[in-house]
């Protein structure tokens, strides 16, 4: 009888195995622990950041509902799992970055302390953090960018001299130096030879010089017809040129950012700012080489700079003298709105180029269950287009103040290469007006020695 006993519960043991399995099989971890997250409230830990997390709040300051980017993501969760949450914010207002001591601040360490069963917001996943808490599937992946002062405007003073480049004039002024002397050398033998008195050529050199010669010249002097003539077609091709460029570099704004990238801030001038308790804190003072380890150095040596508070760097920047270093899309969105609060001027910027590119997503305390569940429903929005569809309405906002990028890219000095079919024009001409120049000589000459034999 007990074996028949012991069998029977064997059996229904092995029954209700089947039929958690056959139902995980057809419906999901969801019907089998459905009460895990159903009527239950979760403690999130979350930092206002726009637009990833904006905080809306009641008259005495409370914390009321939460929007953006993240938050969308979580009503979504607690729409399917039927939970509700309370928010709670660290005291020092961090993500979470390792400390000197072996502690950690911010979300992380909420997390740590079992206050909090989920920090949500732009939390980027990096191996240091992995190792103290759980990740949710990346939801999103950002670069982080380098908010700068305005571009400033290039110099005008010299814009006259900005068309060509420094070896272009100095050809130019090459010419004009001994062009008027070849001539006058020119016009002094064919004077002698033909017994007129050169000073009457002056004019025409002149005139020559400034392309506007009138002067008449002896029918005779060829040479010095054929070199003026040159001149004047390659005078022309340089002043057209000149002054095309000269109207462009007046019309469009010159404007040159203070810098592109992260590698020309240490030679900027610029000092930097990180936001204390982010993953550029770890990632600069853990760095051991590179431009990494320069920005960790001068951060060990400025602690102050390290700020507690975004608006803390961004003012710090429209101040003048300094960058702030941040998640691309908070400093995008932080200089539009500046843009837009000051009258539509542009007192901030972005450097064109970003650097340390992470996953983002919500971090959990290590081998929680409503791991699994975000998980299978963060997958479903991302499969769906949900998360593209909240990128672009919280992300992908307008950039009215990065346009400057593009300016100095479309205007550039001339060169030599360039110009280089007017120099060869003139190059053929003067050797073309030189045997002229020859040949009349010759001719002279010989002409006169004719006559000579005769009389």
């Amino acid at each position: 009888m007990g074996n028949l006993c012991r069998r029977l519960v064997g059996v229904l043991v092995l029954l209700t195995v089947f039929t958690e399995n056959a139902i995980t099989q057809l419906y999901g971890q969801d019907a089998v622990h459905s009460n895990l997250l159903n009527g239950k409230t979760l403690r999130v830990a979350s930092v206002e950041i726009l637009p990833f997390v904006e905080f809306l709040r009641n008259e005495n300051g409370d914390i009321t509902e939460g929007r953006g980017f993240s938050f969308e993501i979580l009503n979504a969760l607690m729409e399917t799992y039927n939970f509700s949450i309370t928010i709670k914010i660290p005291k020092d207002e961090a993500y979470g970055a390792l400390l000197p001591n072996g502690t950690w601040n911010g979300m992380i360490a909420m997390i740590l302390n079992n206050e909090s069963d989920v920090g949500i917001g732009s939390f980027s996943v990096t191996h240091m953090r992995h190792q103290f808490v759980d990740f949710t599937v990346a939801y999103y992946e950002e670069s982080s960018g380098i908010m700068i002062p305005a571009p400033v405007r290039g110099k005008q003073l010299s814009t006259f001299i900005k068309p060509f480049q420094f070896q272009v004039w100095m050809i130019l002024m090459g010419i004009l130096v001994v062009l008027p002397f070849v001539m006058w050398m020119q016009s002094k033998l064919l004077a002698k030879a033909q017994r007129t008195n050169p000073k009457k050529q002056l004019a025409f050199i002149y005139g020559v010089l400034l392309t506007q010669s009138g002067q008449k010249i002896p029918e005779k002097e060829h040479s010095l017809r054929l070199l003026a003539m040159i001149w004047f077609l390659c005078a022309l091709v340089f002043i057209h040129a000149y002054i095309g460029t000269l109207v462009s570099f007046l019309s469009v704004p010159n404007l040159k950012p203070v810098i592109r990238s992260l590698d020309e801030l240490p030679a900027s001038g610029l000092g930097w700012i990180v936001w204390s308790g982010s993953d550029l804190e770890s990632l600069f003072l853990e760095a051991t080489d590179g431009i990494y380890r320069i920005i960790g150095d001068q951060l060990r040596q400025h602690p102050e700079r390290l700020v507690d508070f975004l608006v803390e760097g961004e003012q710090a920047v429209k101040k003048g003298g300094f960058a702030y270093m941040n998640n691309k899309a908070r400093i995008k969105y932080a200089v539009e709105k500046d843009f837009i609060s000051s009258g539509f001027t542009c007192n901030l910027d972005v450097a064109k180029e970003t650097f340390y590119k992470v996953n983002q997503a919500f971090a959990l305390p290590k081998g929680s269950p409503i791991g699994a569940f975000f998980n299978k429903k963060i997958l479903s929005m991302l499969e769906s287009g949900l998360m593209e569809h909240w990128r672009k309405k919280h992300l992908s906002g307008k950039d009215h103040c990065s346009a400057s990028h593009s300016y100095g890219a479309l205007l550039r000095k001339l060169n030599f290469d360039d110009l280089k079919s007017a120099f060869l024009i003139w190059f053929v001409g003067v050797c073309i007006a030189f045997m002229v120049f020859v040949v009349e000589n010759i001719v002279y000459f010989s002409g006169k020695t004719e006559h000579h034999g005769t009389w």
